[in-house]
């Protein structure tokens, strides 16, 4: 049986992409090819309303196969209107969903950090780049090694992708694990913490460098029951006893108005706040556990 309603729910998936897609391509064409910033902003609006109805639609999907039960804590204070900088620690596929299901509306659309290649992928690439996700291209320290032509260029691929965003109000979000919990992952890091990986604050300090109005940061942790992470596990209804917990936090006065690539102290603060928080999350998850 949860075997049919991981087939039905994958159909659901693809049809409703489908959909949705069609007017979002369209309308992001029309903002395309019609540079005028009063109509930019227009189609902007149309844009996030509909991947809004894009994400309520898998929301109902969702509730109507599988009857999850999702336990949230923290959302009472947060609101539409601020920015934010979001972190998660990541176990699955699934994350995405649960995330964009219950922060949809609640506060501005989350924008995810993508892999420059990602925006390859057929019909969904085309769907994240109409919803301003930011592509980023990252280079590691052998490739800045090689060329030291590169160095800054990521940053200022953000200053380009993120100065949109100064306009409207966003939800800027990393997995700043970099990858999916396994036990193999946390064995092989190894990792500092019993239910998660070593956090990279790379991309926290990256943003914060390239959107200084940003002073809020969400920290969404998320469990599930069971041991059940496959995306094919969650169509097929496994993991919907899940408990996700926000805490909004200050982002403290002395990271704000820093550059990470060129500030060695910035950056050794950085790490250590997002240790910190890490270290918060585990003890939570380890509660959580018993």
């Amino acid at each position: 049986m949860s075997e049919l309603k991981g087939i039905v729910a994958f159909f659901l998936i693809v049809l409703n992409t489908l959909f949705w897609c069609v007017f979002l391509l369209s309308i992001a064409i029309l903002k395309l090819i019609l540079p005028i910033q009063g109509w930019k902003r227009i189609c902007t609006k149309f844009i996030i309303n509909i991947g809004e109805c894009w994400i309520y639609c898998n929301g109902v999907w969702i509730k109507l196969l599988h009857r999850p039960e999702w336990k949230i804590e923290g959302f009472e204070s947060l609101d539409q209107s601020n920015w934010y900088l979001s972190v998660a620690n990541h176990q699955s596929w699934a994350d995405i969903f649960i995330l964009q299901g219950i922060t949809n509306r609640k506060i501005p659309m989350l924008k995810f950090f993508m892999k420059h290649v990602l925006i390859w992928v057929p019909v969904i690439g085309l769907a994240w780049w109409a919803l301003d996700m930011p592509f980023l291209k990252r280079y590691t320290k052998e490739e800045l090694e090689k060329n030291p032509e590169l160095r800054g260029k990521d940053i200022k691929a953000m200053e380009k992708s993120f100065d949109r965003f100064s306009r409207y109000p966003v939800s800027i979000f990393s997995f700043t694990e970099g990858t999916r919990f396994t036990e193999k992952k946390k064995i092989d890091q190894p990792s500092n913490y019993k239910n998660l990986l070593n956090p990279k604050s790379g991309g926290i300090g990256l943003t914060l460098t390239t959107m200084p109005y940003i002073n809020m940061l969400l920290d969404f942790t998320i469990y599930y029951e069971g041991s059940k992470r496959s995306f094919w596990d969650f169509l097929c209804g496994r993991m919907s006893d899940v408990t996700v917990r926000v805490k909004q936090i200050k982002i403290p006065d002395n990271l704000l108005g820093k550059n990470y690539e060129e500030d060695i102290e910035f950056r050794e603060s950085l790490k250590q706040w997002t240790e910190d928080i890490w270290l918060d999350k585990d003890n939570y998850i380890e509660e959580l556990k018993k």
